[in-house]
């Protein structure tokens, strides 16, 4: 079952948002809930978990394994 939801966009944001949507071919309602489905996907929240936990980790690796290690 679909959701109505409402949300408010600067007149500029709308009309980007409608220049992109025409030129994917698709609408402005199919684009936001592709964009917002793209980022609520798990595997891309999981990805970027790695990335953050390796980002924390990165002085050690750099220290321990030298700058231009290959």
């Amino acid at each position: 079952m679909s959701r109505h939801v409402t949300i408010r966009l600067d007149e500029e944001f709308h009309d980007r948002l409608k220049a992109r949507a025409a030129a994917e071919g698709t609408t402005v309602t199919a684009l936001i809930t592709d964009v917002v489905k793209r980022e609520l996907d798990e595997d891309r929240e999981r990805f970027f978990a790695g990335v953050e936990e390796f980002a924390e980790h990165w002085d050690y690796f750099q220290e321990r394994f030298g700058k231009s290690a290959k």
